[in-house]
């Protein structure tokens, strides 16, 4: 997988982090959890290194020894995974053969839904993935509104003599136990402080083409045309396809005045910048799930979001939602929410529904094992 590899901290690798741990306080209901992952060679081997830092657990080995899955055993491809070596992938079959259940989290199917979106010829690596996954047993989503795309795309494009498992689970938000990383950076004090200043948007995620990045900075650079004193923070590793908005950003006369960009900081500053902003804008165009919304209803902090299904399906209505792609609609939507919540009348993230990874994980754990009463192995 790719977090044994390198724990980039955000995204999947947080929930990976988060759900690993979750689920290894399941052990001992009917399963025993055993984190594996992918050696150079291809095969499988129990992660021995990953048990230590994560789990905080010393394994009984001296190596990481390859792993021998049987009938009644379940093999999770928790992480996403999508290049398969040809040795792993006869593994994972040979493992089917002899009993194993096979199952696979799902984080979004956008790859194929937005291809223009993405880099090229991520949509033909993800078809790939996808007609693999749709060799095993079963598959369970971050979300109702990702199973249902699954769902879809199985009926168009596969079809299997044995049935395919579809289910959904959402995740949690309690940052401090999923092994947060700390730290932060030498001017964070001072930062805070401006961002307490005044009304304070942030956004969290990977700077990436569907992330909604630029209608943000065209909207906000609107309203400071108007000499409205907002504040915007974007938290976000540079991802791909964006070399143009991160040299307008590095080269933004608001850069450190209005505008702020927190690249690759810790859980516990994000912690912080959550506490003192005032609003969340969740402007992507296509998401699995949306964790950056848990987290802000961690915080008693209001949402604004982009009228997606999953976000509908995760917040309702305790977020107030915006159409539309144009900078105007931004600003606009923008205006709006703050006339409301200057009167105390926006909608409010307090009693958002939201659990905790040991919740999550738990609800994970309990769509495999009752696949696994239902086939009755």
């Amino acid at each position: 997988s790719e977090y044994a590899k390198d724990d980039a901290q955000t995204g999947i690798q947080r929930v990976v982090r988060s759900v690993l741990v979750g689920l290894f306080a399941q052990t001992g209901r009917d399963f025993d959890i055993v984190p594996v992952r992918r050696n150079e060679e291809g095969h499988y081997v129990i992660a021995v290194q990953v048990a230590q830092i994560v789990l905080g657990v010393n394994l009984p080995l001296d190596r990481e020894r390859n792993i021998a899955p049987n009938f009644g055993d379940v093999f999770l491809g928790l992480d996403l995974d999508p290049h398969c070596p040809s040795a792993s992938c006869a593994e994972i079959g040979q493992m089917r053969r002899l009993g194993t259940k096979i199952f696979t989290i799902v984080y979004d199917l956008l790859p194929v839904q937005m291809p223009e979106l993405f880099l090229s010829g991520a949509d033909v690596d993800f078809s790939i993935w996808l007609e693999r996954i749709s060799g095993y047993d079963g598959a369970i989503c971050i979300s109702r509104a990702v199973a249902d795309d699954l769902q879809g795309w199985m009926s168009r494009h596969v079809t299997r003599k044995t049935p395919f498992q579809i289910g959904w689970f959402h995740l949690g938000a309690d940052v401090e136990n999923s092994v947060p990383s700390t730290g932060l950076p030498s001017d964070a004090a001072s930062t805070l402080e401006l961002l307490r200043q005044a009304p304070t948007f942030l956004m969290v995620g990977t700077i990436e083409p569907r992330k909604g990045h630029r209608q943000v900075l065209d909207a906000f650079d609107a309203i400071w045309a108007k000499g409205q004193g907002l504040n915007l923070v974007i938290v976000g590793k540079e991802g791909w396809g964006m070399d143009d908005l991160i040299e307008r950003i590095r080269q933004h006369p608001q850069l450190g005045k209005r505008l702020f960009w927190q690249n690759g900081i810790s859980d516990a500053y994000l912690e912080q910048i959550y506490s003192v902003s005032s609003c969340l804008i969740a402007a992507s165009e296509g998401e699995g799930f949306g964790l950056p919304l848990i987290e802000a209803a961690q915080h008693n902090l209001p949402i604004l979001a982009r009228n997606l299904p999953v976000f509908q399906e995760v917040a309702g209505q305790h977020a107030s939602y915006f159409n539309g792609l144009s900078p105007h609609d931004l600003v606009l939507a923008i205006e709006d929410w703050l006339r409301n919540w200057n009167a105390g009348c926006h909608p409010k993230s307090d009693d958002m529904p939201r659990q905790t990874w040991a919740q999550s994980s738990k609800q994970l754990y309990d769509v495999i094992e009752g696949w696994m009463r239902d086939a009755d192995v």
